[in-house]
């Protein structure tokens, strides 16, 4: 007798009616369902065959009431409404997909209210595991200690502060010396910074990272460098940056590099640059961030930086799934160095002399590399 009439009286609703419809044991479908390796190949397509073919899925919250895997994993981002979240979103979904996980997705628009409801709603769901992305809980945070105590498997992605979980983090001050380097090679020794204290979460780091930066290469900052922002501008805006380019063209010493807060910005303030009459990177060069798709595109093509998203996501999904299947792991921080691409709006600086040994390859990201160190739960790491 086929496995279409087998028990056809038994309606396949549950673990159990399954398991009696295909003659196996509710054991052995279990494991099939939570996807442990120790089942015959054919034994485990003949169950998702069957589960296919008689349109039946499992309860997952039901399942992690009974100590189960859910194959869920509960995802926190601020929000997507920029390139590089959206692009992280869907590389991490995709991710967990080739590792058999579901994701469930929330925004919170930086609200650090609603992203402890959504932690709560996702414990209460029995998730596998939580990845948090840019996370704005305090680390003495009760919910992070509960996830710290094993109520599920968690990792952070660039949280605002250091939290005692799995975390990984740009290293934005390495951005900020992949700028400064590329620069002062091209002769440049006086620079204008674009929106970048207007970042309320990583602003201090970036800015932290210029400073080292320019000791490193021998600038004072308060000499060679020039912070413009503006209140009441969207960090993601164009116009914000057109605006931005519209101080720096009525300052009376104009610097000769402009380094951006983002992509955005650097594309908006071109603009207006560029309209003024003011050649780039003829007069001046522009530098960006993020590697958006659109800066290839542009005119001048856009120098930029690259957050190796890829990397960075891949090592935060292999954290999660590594907590998953052992909770007491150690609260490990991990750093992601990002690349500079180089492209057409950066060039020498005005009657800068040419430096002879100082070749620039055009798009030529160096290796990413990462960086490990543990994290610690003391003071704050920015």
């Amino acid at each position: 007798m086929s496995e279409s009439t087998q028990n056809s009286s038994v309606p396949v609703d549950s673990t159990a009616a399954l398991a009696e419809t295909l003659g196996l044991s509710r054991w052995t479908v279990s494991r099939v369902l939570n996807g442990h390796p120790g089942v015959k190949e054919a034994t485990r397509r003949r169950v998702v065959e069957a589960m296919a073919r008689l349109g039946f899925q499992p309860n997952a919250m039901a399942r992690g009431l009974r100590g189960s895997q859910t194959r869920l994993i509960g995802v926190c981002f601020q929000e997507i409404e920029t390139p590089v979240l959206a692009r992280k979103v869907a590389t991490l979904q995709n991710q967990l997909r080739q590792e058999n996980y579901r994701a469930i997705i929330e925004l919170t628009a930086g609200d650090p209210v609603l992203e402890e409801e959504v932690i709560r709603h996702f414990l209460a769901m029995r998730v596998d595991g939580i990845v948090l992305a840019g996370s704005t809980l305090a680390a003495a945070h009760p919910l992070v200690a509960q996830l710290r105590a094993g109520a599920a498997a968690a990792v952070a992605i660039d949280p605002a502060n250091n939290l005692p979980l799995p975390q990984v983090n740009l290293d934005r001050e390495y951005a900020m010396e992949l700028k400064i380097r590329h620069l002062t090679e091209l002769g440049h020794r006086h620079f204008a910074v674009l929106g970048v204290e207007s970042d309320p979460i990583y602003g201090s780091r970036r800015m932290q990272g210029l400073r080292k930066a320019a000791r490193r290469h021998g600038l004072g900052f308060r000499e060679n460098f020039q912070s413009l922002s503006l209140p009441g501008y969207d960090l993601q805006a164009y116009n914000y940056g057109y605006q931005l380019g519209r101080e720096y063209l009525a300052l009376e010493r104009r610097p000769t590099a402009l380094i951006c807060l983002n992509d955005r910005i650097a594309l908006g303030a071109s603009k207006v640059i560029q309209e003024a009459g003011v050649p780039i990177p003829g007069a001046c060069s522009v530098i960006g961030f993020d590697n958006l798709e659109v800066t290839a595109w542009a005119r001048p093509s856009l120098t930029t930086i690259d957050q190796q998203i890829e990397l960075m996501i891949a090592t935060a999904v292999s954290m999660l799934m590594q907590s998953i299947r052992v909770r007491e792991t150690p609260a490990e921080r991990q750093s992601i160095r990002p690349s500079l691409r180089v492209r057409e709006s950066t060039g020498p600086a005005p009657d800068a002399p040419p430096r002879h040994g100082t070749a620039l390859a055009k798009d030529r990201p160096p290796a990413a590399t990462i960086a490990r160190k543990k994290a610690r739960l003391g003071p704050k790491v920015s």
